[in-house]
């Protein structure tokens, strides 16, 4: 090989390693990271807030809101025909029905009326419920409206005590919400009003209480403030008390005023011993109108009842009502202290009240609440362990059954209203009831209902001179108003009406099967006569 082809190729490898390493440089450039994106952050996740307060991702997880029996919302009640509305019930027969024997009337039940009748049929004998006298308190509902629960006994035992002694529902002071919502529907709660014991707790935290016990209230879970002790003894009434706050003292007026504010009604234990702390009591219950107040013990607890004197407030008082806690413990014989039972009960008729008693509870049959105080007391376990039966010493046995007793000779309206209804209606914020009396007229059993904003009691017809006559009783200074539902089958025509024997207008609304009467009157305790010149056969 010459020199000259020997140059030409070392000039071609030349060549070709300067081509390689220009193309691999290329390569390095073009193989260097390319910058990235920002990573992604991820977007705040929705959130809903429920009616309870809670926070959750979706509406569907919501905790299921419930009225006082547990019946969620929107939803029908057992009880027809009650239908749970955002926490409150409300009558309404079109969506939830009635029971058996009733009618659905809007969204009412009225006791079923036989639209005919058959040709000539045999004269049948009144039904017993037409003519018996006493009330079946052993099968109607019971809301106790003043328990106590402490230390020496759990929530549970509670729970098994209410339903052996056939309690549905309790106000539980001192209760907390988390108990009440381990067993919803069975416990209501009010503001705590503590003692320690002198002077009172709520008391000496001032303004921060009443901060404190607004605060509660604005969550809509508490139904009422107290109970508090504003005149207590824990023994015999020896004065000192051992508990004494005025009750016009500015502090606890302020929690009144949350009474007004909130619509929820004030408790207290107030024994009306001396007179300088009674004119103390009344410029209380004058301090705001709109508050409603719960006077517990019928007000006078272990000192002796007196029925004229209570008598005499609720006619002044148009927001006062009395809870008849305890008075079940009072078990001495007269005269003795302690005795009040005795002051209640006729001995002689298997423990049912007296006339003076028996009188004064129909009267004032929707302004008195059934409670037991069971748990209260330093017998506090003793009266839980005897709420339904005879467990223990110290403490009355069967505390419930007592008051079925004493009430069971009262019409069925009023022990319904003292045992439950006034409770539901007043805590629960329930429609009042109705009230409903059979009468007979020509062998039959007929259902006359009364709607009133007042206590109604003592209803009678004339079969003869075609009269419904029945006593109202209100505070004076309130006007009150009722409607009277009445069968044609017993009466129809042009109604007349008076009170305590004066004429007044209605207003009526004929049907063909009965006729609704309305009128008004002044407050006080009145007597109503409604007649009607016709019957169903004329």
């Amino acid at each position: 090989m010459g020199t000259k082809t020997i140059l030409v190729l070392l000039v071609c490898v030349f060549l070709f390693l300067v081509l390689a390493g220009c193309t691999n440089g290329n390569t390095a450039v073009n193989q260097q990271p390319q910058p990235q994106p920002p990573p992604q952050v991820p977007s705040p996740q929705q959130t809903y807030a429920c009616p309870d307060g809670s926070v959750v991702t979706s509406l569907s997880n919501c905790p299921k809101m419930k009225c006082s029996d547990g019946t969620e919302y929107g939803e029908c009640s057992q009880n027809k025909p009650k239908f749970c509305d955002n926490g409150n019930f409300i009558d309404k027969a079109s969506a939830c029905g009635c029971d058996a024997g009733y009618d659905v009337q809007n969204d009412s039940c009225i006791v079923h009326q036989a639209q005919t009748q058959p040709a000539s049929p045999p004269a049948p004998k009144p039904s017993i419920s037409c003519t018996s006298q006493f009330a079946d308190t052993e099968h109607m509902d019971i809301f106790d409206s003043h328990v106590h629960i402490s230390p020496t006994i759990s929530a549970s035992q509670i729970i098994s005590e209410m339903d052996k002694a056939g309690v549905s529902v309790s106000n539980l002071y001192s209760g907390s919400l988390g108990i009440i919502s381990k067993y919803p529907g069975r416990f209501i709660a009010f503001v705590d009003t503590p003692d320690s014991p002198q002077p009172s707790t709520w008391l000496t935290q001032g303004q921060a209480f009443t901060t404190s016990a607004e605060e509660q209230l604005k969550t809509g879970k508490y139904y009422g403030i107290g109970e508090a002790n504003l005149r207590y003894y824990s023994g015999d009434i020896v004065p000192p008390p051992t508990i004494y706050v005025p009750s016009d003292t500015p502090r606890w007026l302020s929690l009144v005023d949350l009474s007004a504010k909130y619509h929820v009604p004030i408790s207290f234990h107030f024994v009306p011993d001396d007179p300088s702390a009674n004119v103390a009591f009344e410029r209380m219950l004058s301090h705001n109108k709109n508050a409603t107040f719960i006077w517990a013990h019928l007000g006078f607890n272990n000192l002796p009842l007196n029925s004229t004197k209570l008598n005499d407030f609720l006619l002044r008082y148009p927001n006062l009502y009395l809870d008849t806690a305890g008075i079940q413990n009072m078990q001495n014989p007269l005269p003795k202290p302690n005795s009040n039972w005795a002051l209640l009960a006729n001995g002689s008729n298997n423990g049912r009240s007296n006339g003076e008693w028996r009188q004064f509870f129909e009267t004032w049959n929707s302004r008195i609440l059934f409670g037991s105080d069971a748990g209260g007391g330093k017998n506090g376990l003793e009266r839980w362990l005897n709420y339904a039966d005879n467990t223990v010493n110290g403490a009355t046995p069967n505390a419930v059954g007592h008051w079925g007793a004493l009430l069971s000779n009262l019409d069925y309206n009023s022990a319904r209203n003292i045992l439950s209804g006034n409770a539901r209606t007043l805590i629960l914020k329930e429609q009042k009831p109705s009230y409903n009396y059979l009468v007979s007229s020509d062998g039959m059993c007929h259902s006359i209902s009364v709607s009133s904003n007042s206590s109604v009691s003592g209803l009678t017809f004339d079969q003869n001179a075609r009269a419904i006559t029945f006593t109202v009783a209100d505070s004076i200074g309130t006007v009150g108003s009722a409607s009277i539902t009445v069968p044609t089958a017993i009466a129809r025509g042009n109604f007349t009406a008076s009170v305590d024997g004066q004429s007044v207008q209605i207003k009526e609304i004929p049907s063909s099967t009965y006729t609704t009467v309305s009128l008004g009157y002044t407050g006080g305790i009145r007597s109503i006569t409604i007649i009607a010149p016709g019957n169903a056969s004329n």
